[in-house]
């Protein structure tokens, strides 16, 4: 009788949980995935056709695999106990294999860096000739704003073994229908380079490499006053258990650094909504942050990020990017009357309208255009212009 009992009492418990699980997915799906540095994945609207595609079935499947209650705990747990028998496995390998590939439990290293393979251009060109002619379809159209691009290399653009160029720079920058004072790039020649701009476990730029790009933007912007100069030396920010670090997590962490900046005064909308800042720089540099990430830090892939410093004698600018931009945005707009920050990916998504440019441009008095990101960037359909 007590073992029968407690047979239901566990049974009732695992109902109760899944049920809570299915409640938490459809009803009040969390936003963002902290473990993994993302947009949790949420259920698609139930259409006839998704059903039939099997998108909408898709969309469940992933969408409880991120929702339910716990699951990043679980996913952190186990994440935690494979990434230390993978970091005891993995030290003597990395040791003797300095200044190669090394491929451990299917994680790219070089080096102490988590890393991508070099992209191929014979593969990528066909993408990039279509974004190249997308936008000088734009520049053509719209000649009185002034458009920039800003390139940033990174792993994907160069072979660390044997220092071969992949070319994608050279080879989408020189299709582009602008001067040569219209385009700059975060080039990187060695893998030196790279790891000194860039996080060790995240894809993404580190504060020195992202101070460069700034200071670089500055003066490509034609800016006529200094870049904002950092108060005092980087700053220890915590443990970054980095985007490209999920499985292994504790296995490769790395220290995160950050600068501080005196910001001038500005009002800052996301998404439409009044916020305190964009992102939680503020919080994390005075010691009073928790779980440490890039978006977390910086701010998160927004559809739009408004920033007024209510100076209307200068310029409005329209940076369209994506997550690297997240480190350079507030900068930028210390210069500018109005900023905008446009993720095209999700701009639809978050401000429920399609994005127009055409329209936005001339709406928000918009008279520079900077276009910011790495190759995977220009060569994404989802960062396409239209309107």
């Amino acid at each position: 009788m007590v073992k029968q009992a407690i047979n239901a009492v566990f049974v009732g418990g695992i109902l109760l949980l899944l049920l809570a699980g299915l409640a938490r997915t459809v009803f009040f799906p969390k936003e963002v995935n902290s473990l993994e540095q993302r947009y949790a994945e949420q259920i698609a609207p139930l259409t006839g056709e998704g059903w039939l595609k099997g998108s909408f079935q898709d969309s469940v499947d992933k969408a409880l695999s991120d929702q339910v209650q716990l699951s990043e705990t679980y996913k952190k747990i186990y994440n935690t106990v494979s990434s230390r028998f993978l970091k005891a496995v993995s030290a003597p390998i990395l040791s003797q294999c300095r200044d190669r590939y090394v491929n451990i439990a299917g994680t790219l290293m070089f080096n102490d860096n988590i890393v991508y393979a070099p992209f191929s251009l014979e593969e990528m060109a066909p993408s990039l000739d279509a974004k190249a002619d997308n936008l000088n379809e734009y520049f053509a159209a719209h000649r009185s704003l002034d458009f920039y691009v800003y390139y940033l290399e990174r792993d994907i653009d160069l072979d660390f073994e044997t220092g071969e160029r992949v070319g994608a720079r050279e080879y989408f920058l020189d299709q582009l229908d602008l001067s040569e004072d219209q385009i700059a790039c975060l080039r990187v020649d060695s893998f030196e380079e790279f790891s000194a701009r860039y996080l060790r476990t995240d894809h993404h730029w580190n504060y020195a490499g992202a101070y460069q790009g700034y200071t670089e933007l500055v003066k490509l912007l034609g800016v006529d006053e200094p870049a904002l100069v950092p108060q005092g030396g980087p700053v220890q920010v915590g443990t970054l258990y980095g985007s490209r670090s999920t499985g292994m997590t504790s296995a490769f962490s790395e220290t995160f650094y950050a600068y501080r900046f005196d910001y001038p005064d500005m009002e800052i909308t996301d998404n439409g909504y009044p916020v305190d800042d964009y992102g939680r720089q503020n919080e994390f540099l005075s010691g009073n942050g928790d779980w440490l990430t890039y978006g977390g830090f910086y701010g998160w892939d927004e559809g739009e990020v408004h920033f007024d410093t209510n100076r209307p004698e200068r310029e409005n600018l329209l940076i369209l990017g994506e997550s690297y931009d997240n480190a350079v945005v507030k900068l930028l707009a210390s210069h500018f009357n109005n900023t905008y920050a446009v993720d095209l990916r999700n701009y639809e998504p978050h401000l429920g309208k399609d994005f127009q440019f055409s329209d936005y441009v001339e709406e928000h008095d918009i008279t520079k255009v900077l276009l910011i990101g790495c190759m995977t960037y220009f060569r994404m359909d989802e960062f396409a212009l239209e309107g």
